[in-house]
């Protein structure tokens, strides 16, 4: 196990469509590099995309917002580092990347959860819980369902899914990447049959140019925080809370 992105205060971030940034987002990147100077901000764009191993074959049907979700789980698990989604920080990470390093019982840290509200919705999925293997023993409840019961009881020990540190190749993000393939196999034949159509789309979503449902198979958060959130509240004792939380208004 490598911790060198650890080690250097690596912050990923991913930029999946072919569009340019808007202005405000561009200056919200331009914010958080600011406030992170002592850090090495990565922005990943398609071409350094294309080049990774192992992606799931069904990535490139994926709406942008969802490549970003299966993206966190690979390279948390891969190279470890922080990850930001691309909103602007009010302080500096290099404290909470030195404290990953300087602590081996921490597997990660992130901000709190703001209430029950952001708690992702489990029974959500689509997918035949009988199938499931690798997020039976943290998603599903006794009866074999797809269940949010236990992690909307514990939200105060979960940690938001719009930015945080992990540690890479630990039994957290192993089954994070493992629960993410897991349900990528599930909605294989659905998504190519029916792509992404925008850059937020989702199940059952409006189209914007067309006023229609949309047909993509995934809903909302399904494979980010379905799986996440289960899975820290599973290793809580070892994820702290205090990364400082985004700014998740002026960023759009």
């Amino acid at each position: 196990m490598t911790n060198d992105h650890i080690k250097n205060k690596t912050i990923w971030m991913f930029w999946t469509g072919d569009n340019e940034m808007s202005n405000t987002r561009r200056k919200a990147y331009n914010s958080f590099c600011e406030s992170n100077k002592e850090c090495d901000i990565r922005l990943v764009t398609n071409k350094e995309i294309e080049c990774l191993f192992g992606i799931h074959e069904g990535y490139k049907y994926l709406s942008p917002i969802q490549k970003g979700d299966y993206l966190k789980a690979y390279f948390m698990h891969h190279f470890g580092g922080g990850y930001s989604d691309i909103k602007a920080t009010p302080s500096s990470w290099s404290p909470y990347l030195q404290r990953m390093e300087d602590d081996e019982h921490l597997l990660g840290i992130g901000y709190s959860e703001a209430g029950v509200g952001g708690v992702a919705f489990i029974e959500g999925c689509r997918l035949d819980p009988k199938d499931s293997k690798f997020c039976r023993d943290f998603a599903l409840d006794e009866e074999g369902n797809w269940s949010s019961k236990h992690v909307r009881k514990n939200w105060q020990k979960l940690i938001g899914n719009g930015a945080f540190i992990f540690r890479p190749e630990t039994e957290l993000t192993q089954r994070w990447l493992d629960g993410l393939h897991e349900k990528m196999d599930g909605y294989l034949p659905e998504l190519k049959e029916h792509p992404a159509q925008w850059a937020r789309d989702a199940h059952n979503y409006i189209i914007p140019e067309t006023g229609e449902k949309s047909k993509y198979p995934i809903p909302w958060a399904v494979i980010c925080g379905n799986i996440l959130h289960p899975l820290v509240l599973k290793h809580h004792e070892r994820i702290d809370q205090d990364l400082p939380y985004p700014d998740c208004v002026n960023y759009q």
